[in-house]
């Protein structure tokens, strides 16, 4: 199986930067629309009332062009993922929702302002106005919804919905932007915005393509185990064409078995090149915690789908740091493993560090398995900390910095567990004087 190559820090920075400059060359664009080619509704407008309008305009323009940025950035695309990562993705997401909602808020405010309460658009006559107050709520809405997804909503049901209610707010918009403006009916304007409309559909075209062709699909899982309590080992035959770099996560689905087919990312914990007896399968540890991994057995017979793989969490995305510091809390092990697992195999690894925090002995389900890679990493120091029970103790600052006493300012870390452990670790290395820049972690959730 073959290891595949991630893009260099430099190269990720440069196409980041060339995005962003895309996008706000657009958002430059659109702000332009109310000043060089103003509707008839500003014709009669003159002063602060005709600069208020349009400013709102612009803000509504931008809520706009934001918005179908937002349908890219879930997309999955291949592409965006060598760059930021899906879990990064993600948060982009959720800080751009906020965004588009502040501007829509603003736009509507600022558009009324100059004609006042009194004169509110209601009416037949003003269903395009109509349509955008009612944007505005559901945006709202949904935005609500979606912070409290997890105690209203099941992942999957989530999942179903999310999408297919973005894309009917994105048409419901299209419909707005073409009749609220009679900007929009000839011209550069309309032009514009059509070409801007087919470059998104197109792109999320393409994703979906991209997307079906990467998936694949009647995998059989051809080995299972329980590797510990609530922890369910799976070992799936894949393609000897398939690659994949250590620390990343792909998306999984089962079938048979009375499973749901519902899909899921999980982080693969075997390594490109760690000697198997089967070479081309790959490795996934599930904590039986949720509605959904609560249902899977460590049977044979059953078969699987698997999108990916994704994710910059891996030393393979950056140079060979003197020394890297693996931190995981509970089965946030399994990225980590799969790093370990590949430097094992490597001539120029460098220094390793393993501090492995679970609740109790019972969850340390790699016990063996960490006995053999230190037989075959002698500069390997692996420490497990128990939280749970009589005795237990948590990573704070004081603990981590007697553990990390000899480990160089350069080194780098990757964290991965529970989103307030992370949180709090990275707190505790940046307190302890180490770079930010030097601190990975990685979502569980997307």
């Amino acid at each position: 199986m073959v290891t595949m190559r991630l893009l260099s820090p430099t190269r990720r920075t440069i196409f980041s930067f060339a995005s962003i400059l895309l996008v706000v060359a657009v958002l430059g664009c659109a702000a332009t629309i109310p000043f060089v080619w103003p509707s008839t509704s500003l014709w009669y407008k003159t002063g602060s009332d005709k600069l208020v309008l349009q400013i709102g305009k612009v803000f509504g323009l931008c809520a706009a062009v934001l918005f179908f940025v937002q349908i890219l950035l879930v997309q999955r695309l291949v592409i965006f993922d060598r760059i930021w990562g899906l879990d990064r993705l993600s948060f982009f997401h959720r800080i751009n929702s906020f965004l588009i909602l502040a501007l829509a808020i603003t736009h509507s405010g600022l558009v009324i302002l100059p004609e006042g309460l009194d004169n509110l658009p209601i009416g037949r006559e003003f269903w395009p106005e109509m349509v955008g107050a009612a944007l505005v709520i559901t945006l709202a809405f949904f935005i609500a919804v979606a912070l409290y997804r997890r105690r209203l909503l099941a992942y999957d049901v989530w999942r179903k919905v999310h999408r297919p209610v973005g894309y009917l707010l994105a048409a419901v918009m299209i419909i707005h932007i073409f009749n609220v403006s009679d900007s929009f009916e000839t011209g550069v304007p309309r032009g514009g915005l059509w070409g801007f409309i087919g470059a998104i559909v197109l792109t999320i075209i393409l994703a979906k393509f991209l997307t079906a062709r990467m998936t694949l699909k009647q995998l059989p899982v051809s080995a299972g185990r329980q590797a510990g309590e609530g922890v369910v080992g799976l070992r799936i035959e894949v393609p000897s064409s398939f690659s994949y770099a250590p620390g990343q996560f792909a998306f999984l689905s089962l079938h048979g078995g009375g499973i749901a087919p519902e899909t899921h990312p999980f982080s693969i914990s075997s390594a490109p090149d760690f000697p198997t007896k089967r070479s081309s399968s790959i490795e996934f540890f599930i904590k039986q915690c949720g509605d959904w991994t609560s249902t899977i057995t460590p049977e044979t017979g059953l078969q699987a789908s698997l999108t990916g793989p994704f994710g910059l969490f891996s030393y393979k995305a950056r140079p060979l740091p003197p020394m890297i510091v693996c931190i995981g809390g509970g089965i946030g092990i399994t990225p980590l493993l799969s790093m370990i697992r590949q430097l094992s195999t490597e001539q120029d690894a460098p220094k390793l560090m393993l501090v492995w925090s679970v609740t109790r002995k019972s969850d340390m389900f790699l016990s063996e398995e960490l006995t053999e890679l230190q037989s075959r990493l002698p500069f390997l120091h692996t420490h497990i900390i128990y939280t749970g029970g009589e005795g237990g103790r948590r990573l704070h600052e004081e603990s981590l910095s007697a553990l990390l006493k000899d480990v160089p300012d350069n080194s780098h870390f990757y964290i991965c567990g529970p989103e307030p452990m992370m949180s709090d670790i990275r707190g505790h290395l940046q307190q302890l004087r180490y770079l930010r820049k030097s601190i990975f972690w990685e979502r569980f959730s997307l």
